[in-house]
């Protein structure tokens, strides 16, 4: 069983894959288990073609590779993904992502598990735009078969908790989804 706190790089050989046709829904089913935990995908020169960059990988390498080009690709990864990053304060606002809680000054904020988990992926990935599809397929995983709509109730109950002093740090970006407008 995989645990978020085991690792801070997921290196997955994509020779494991028995078919092109499972391995957008196995990787869909890594990343909702893992979370924004970045993820190496090894590929085969044969296979390079068969890549999709919809798929949930953060980058790849092509097979043969070097120790050194492997080394330098996995720290890269884990510095831009925020390796160590165990929760972050906005201002009277603290969010813990090792203990997935949410704090406004000291109390504690009564987050869903979704919620938490939309919060924590656009504070992690700020201003980057997310399309409601796009969040589905992250946070619910794509065998997920409910529509668009969850993705809107589930901010504006998260936007509702936060309070109207850190609701706008979720920012609609019409007739596309939503991002965290907070700089880095």
């Amino acid at each position: 069983s995989i645990r978020r706190d085991d690792f801070s790089l997921l290196i997955i050989d994509f020779a494991i894959f028995t078919s092109l046709d499972t391995i957008q829904f196995l990787l869909s089913k890594i990343r909702k288990k893992i979370h924004q935990k970045p993820v190496l995908l090894i590929v085969d020169e044969g296979s390079f073609n068969d890549l999709n960059a919809e798929w949930f990988f953060s980058d790849f390498i092509v097979n043969p590779f070097s120790s050194d080009e492997l080394i330098f690709r996995t720290q890269r990864i884990i510095k831009d993904s925020g390796g160590n990053d165990d929760g972050i304060t906005i201002g009277r606002l603290r969010i813990d992502f090792k203990q997935y809680s949410v704090y406004l000054d000291d109390e504690k904020l009564d987050l869903t598990y979704k919620e938490f988990e939309l919060l924590r992926l656009l504070i992690q990935n700020r201003g980057e735009v997310f399309s409601r599809k796009d969040l589905l397929g992250t946070i619910w995983g794509v065998e997920y078969i409910g529509g668009t709509r969850t993705v809107d109730v589930h901010i504006r109950r998260l936007r509702g908790k936060l309070g109207d002093e850190f609701n706008s740090i979720i920012e609609t970006v019409r007739n596309v989804g939503y991002r965290c407008k907070l700089s880095r």
